[in-house]
Order: C-alpha cells, then structure tokens, then sequence
C-alpha cells in the first residue's frame, strides 16, 4: 500500500497527468478550473497500475480539457440583457430590468427576467439567479427525494444544494448526506432525477461496479441516456 497523499505526474501523449493516492474506493478523474488533468486513486493501487489507468483514459482526458478550455475561452457571463441561460434544458434569454422593489426573477415566454436594483454588479446579478435557481430545484426535489427514496429503499440523512465545478452530484455514503449541483437546473429535468437515483443508490453501493449499475437499471432505465448529455455538457462554472 503506497502512502497517503503520494503524488507524481505522468506524461500520456502530452497531456501532464497528476495521480495522487487517497483513501477512496474508486479511481476519479478530474479536469481543474485551469484544465490541468488531475486522476486519484485508492491507496492499494501500485505506481504501475495507476499510470496504465491513466493511460487508458487519454481520451476521456483530451476531450474534457478541450472542452473546459472551450468554456475558458468564452469568458465569463456578464449577466446583462441578450446573453442566454437554459432553464431546465431550455435556452432563455436575459431581460434584466431595474427596481426599487423586492428583486424578482421569473420566466416569461422566452426569456428570463431579472429584476434588480439600479447598480448591482454583474456578480451580484448572478448571485441572485443561483439563489432563484436553487429555489426552482428546491421546490422540484420536495416531490422526487420521497418518491425516490421509496423507490429505491434508502433515507438521505441530508440533501444540500450548492454550485459544484466538476460534479454533479456527490454524496457520503457514512453520513447518508447527498449534495447536488444547482447547475442541474439548467438541465432537462430528467438529468435531475437521473443524478438524485445516482446518489441514493451510493448509499447501497459506494462504487459503480455491477451491482451500482443493476441498481440504475432497475430505478431509473433510461439513466446513460442523460448521464451521456451531462457527460457532453459540463457544469457552466
């Protein structure tokens, strides 16, 4: 068993990979907020193994760095009037008005309208439709987390909503706590229910071997059907 924390870089085709050793159960791989290709896995797994992992996995690499690079590109959103957000898979464009009201966010036909004091930044702007976004799942999750948990034959000690950069949802499986990420409401809303039956099965089975599968199968049929589209579309940082 090699050390906690044992670190190393191996290079695969060009692409700088960091393999790090954990206490998990599962190999993870991850592309970082400045696209550096990031891989941890468990502490039983030797040097040789893990770099053969890695390895195995250049595609799924290249693609996402490309793909995070793309988003980089782009620059972030500067939440005014004509820039667009999908609301539950459906593209929206921004209206943003002002108000010496309560601030307001609703969906009317096509757009999106935000309603907000005279002066609010642009990271103010945002702040507040995260908030409204978390509402928009919040009030979602009230019916599917019984349903779910019925159908599936566990209890979430806790479900907490929070922006995530390159999860969809995660869970502890000790604890019974499941986090989701608000940008699922940018998603249709099977991705939602797709990603909820993901992390409750997690309390049966911690990893995705068989058995996991069997377990998404059963819940939730049509699962690599959305898991692909989120997959193809990472969550907006």
């Amino acid at each position: 068993m090699l050390p906690k924390g044992m670190c190393y870089v191996v290079d695969v085709n060009g692409i700088a990979i960091t393999i790090t050793h954990k206490r998990v159960r599962n190999v993870n791989l991850r592309i970082g907020s400045n696209g550096d290709a990031r891989m941890s896995v468990p502490l039983h797994m030797s040097r040789a193994r893990a770099m053969e992992v890695a390895r195995s996995h250049e595609d799924w690499f290249r693609t996402h760095a490309a793909r995070a690079n793309a988003r980089r590109s782009d620059g972030p959103m500067l939440w005014e009037t004509g820039e667009c957000l999908n609301v539950w898979g459906t593209e929206r464009k921004l209206s943003v008005e002002h108000t010496q009201d309560v601030p307001q966010c609703e969906l009317n036909g096509e757009l999106l309208v935000i309603r907000v004091p005279e002066g609010t930044t642009p990271e103010g702007r945002a702040k507040f439709v995260e908030r409204w976004l978390c509402e928009q799942m919040r009030g979602r999750l009230k019916e599917l987390v019984p349903a779910f948990e019925k159908r599936v034959g566990v209890h979430a000690a806790s479900i907490t909503l929070r922006r995530m950069k390159s999860r969809w949802g995660s869970c502890t499986s000790s604890t019974g706590r499941i986090r989701l990420n608000t940008a699922l409401a940018e998603q249709p809303p099977k991705c939602l229910e797709m990603v909820l039956v993901h992390e409750l099965c997690h309390l049966l089975v911690a990893n995705h071997g068989p058995r996991f599968k069997a377990l998404m199968d059963l819940h939730c049929p049509d699962w690599r059907v959305w898991q692909r589209l989120l997959d193809e579309h990472p969550p907006r940082a």
